[in-house]
């Protein structure tokens, strides 16, 4: 009879752990959508252009701008490519005291069609950033076409 009821009260306990984990894991960050630097809305379409040289610029970064009156624990940069490729990609943070911090970084990263690539970065503890770049490029990207965006989680 003991063993019994301790073989209940442990089955027990185990599904009230089991529960909670499912509850935890359910709880998703609240995520908000950042504008986009030097254009409308909160997304932008590019297609890669080739390298800079001394009379021309690249596309390769786009920056968005983070709300003053917010705080964010994390930005979330989704990268969603048109074209199979290999995308040279960085998530980088900027402060208002000019420092910046590369929250994320990866050469030559393989995506596939219509599968979204995220790009996760946390600020420094001590201040929150005023801008998310996002860098996508690279010899072996040009020509290529995507779309990104960033959100900032709470």
């Amino acid at each position: 009879m003991f063993l019994k009821s301790f073989e209940l009260k442990l089955l027990v306990v185990f599904g009230l752990l089991l529960s909670l984990s499912f509850v935890s894991s359910a709880q998703a960050d609240e995520c908000y959508p950042l504008n986009v630097i030097g254009d409308t809305g909160t997304t932008v379409k590019k297609t890669v252009s080739p390298f800079s040289t001394l009379v021309t610029s690249n596309n390769w970064n786009t920056d968005f701008s983070v709300p003053s009156d917010r705080s964010f624990n994390s930005y979330e940069a989704t990268i969603v490519p048109e074209n199979n490729a290999n995308y040279d990609v960085e998530l980088s943070l900027k402060y208002r005291d000019r420092s910046s911090s590369r929250a994320y970084k990866k050469d030559n990263v393989a995506v596939k069609v219509g599968q979204p690539l995220r790009l996760m970065g946390v600020p420094q503890s001590s201040s929150n950033p005023f801008q998310v770049n996002v860098f996508v490029g690279g010899l072996n990207a040009i020509g290529n076409t995507y779309s990104v965006s960033v959100e900032g989680c709470i």
